[in-house]
């Protein structure tokens, strides 16, 4: 969960899109793991509801893949627009489609398949709005390697059970933070991947869950410092690969300072700070020197003997823009290859940050994949760039 940190690593992860933070108790000197924010509950798919389009036809909210009429492009940025209008709009992702254009079966769009991994999904632009440009939110199966844990429920997206991000690097296994699992058992966990909006079912390609058989931590993982923060989650069986989920590339060794990569998630959403983000954050985060994450962070309740570990690197630092609480071991990733590839490899994962998300000058900490390559790549065969 990257959210941010405390002396001698205390750590509350940051997200203004997808980090996990713990922050310093200063009366005990102990590190209370930040609080998931306010809960709200994914619902089924909401069908029937009668409309009427903008040419005053009367008609029937259906998911785009069953109506025959061209679905407008949706700004996923505004996603908590769409979901607070009037009870006689059609439900966020569906369309008011005239009676007589409802297809029988629905027809789901083609997505062009890649081989190999890191791949951005070409389909992605299904949703997207046309002419705009990324203020926060990821496209539909952008990043197709992005898991969400969950605890064992009832099958519904509750964001009480939504525990933090994972990396789908292997088809029966998930990379994610120590953190976030090292004290819960197997039985507890389900893995989701090709899932996109939260809060209901009306994507045109559904989502998958996966049990969890065996969690390995890493040996020398340090809980209060954040030190060698990663698990791989073992599945039960594994996912299907598909256009929407896809494997992940991990990067053997760190690009140079002011790269701008991605962090992703669905933890703290800075539009409506007291909610989960209900569509998977996309945010903008240039890798950060490990000299300047110093001095920048010892300038804060860190203090001035504050060191950035080898097994953590530093990214952002600027203002409203950060992953945050509920995004710790979500995947902090960086383009390779042609730009109009749209390839990326996992550089780092959400780790910790200070209380408050997106202070300017207050770079997040992220754990440092290439440092671990070697110790994942023991137990995993892990696609390779």
């Amino acid at each position: 969960m990257r959210l941010h940190v405390l002396p001698i690593l205390m750590a509350l992860l940051v997200s203004c899109s997808a980090q996990r933070r713990f922050t310093v108790n200063p009366q005990t000197n102990t590190i209370p793991w930040r609080q998931q924010p306010m809960p709200q509950q994914k619902t089924g798919t909401s069908n029937g509801e009668s409309c009427f389009t903008t040419d005053q036809q009367e008609g029937v909210c259906v998911k785009y893949t069953m109506c025959m009429d061209e679905p407008p492009k949706i700004d996923a940025t505004r996603a908590f627009v769409y979901r607070s209008q009037d009870t006689s709009q059609c439900p966020f992702l569906q369309i008011c489609c005239p009676r007589n254009r409802i297809r029988t079966t629905p027809v789901v769009p083609p997505i062009n398949p890649t081989t190999g991994c890191g791949y951005s999904n070409i389909g992605a632009g299904v949703f997207r709005q046309t002419g705009t440009t990324a203020s926060g939110r990821a496209d539909f199966a952008e990043f197709p390697w992005m898991v969400a844990l969950l605890k064992k429920t009832d099958g519904v997206w509750n964001d009480k059970d939504y525990i933090g991000g994972g990396t789908l690097i292997s088809p029966s296994v998930v990379l994610t933070a120590a953190h976030k699992v090292d004290s819960l058992r197997p039985n507890q966990l389900k893995c989701r991947a090709g899932e996109w909006e939260t809060q209901n079912e009306n994507e045109y390609l559904p989502y998958q869950e996966r049990d969890v058989d065996r969690i390995n931590t890493h040996l020398e993982f340090a809980r209060l410092d954040a030190h060698y923060d990663a698990a791989l989650l073992f599945l039960v069986t594994p996912f299907t690969i598909q256009g929407h989920i896809n494997l992940a590339c991990l990067a053997p060794t760190l690009p140079p300072p002011g790269t701008v990569c991605y962090g992703m998630g669905w933890g703290k959403d800075f539009t409506n700070s007291q909610y989960n983000a209900h569509v998977l954050k996309k945010i903008p985060l240039p890798l950060v020197d490990k000299a300047d994450c110093e001095r920048m962070l010892r300038k804060t309740i860190l203090g001035p003997q504050y060191t950035v570990h080898r097994t953590l690197t530093c990214a952002g630092g600027y203002a409203d823009v950060d992953t945050c609480m509920g995004d710790g071991g979500a995947p902090l990733v960086c383009p390779i290859g042609d730009p109009s590839e749209t390839r990326y490899m996992v550089v780092g994962m959400t780790a910790y940050g200070l209380d408050r998300c997106g202070i300017d000058g207050v770079p997040g900490v992220y754990v440092n994949v290439p440092k671990l390559y070697r110790w994942i790549t023991s137990q995993v065969d892990v696609a390779q760039i």
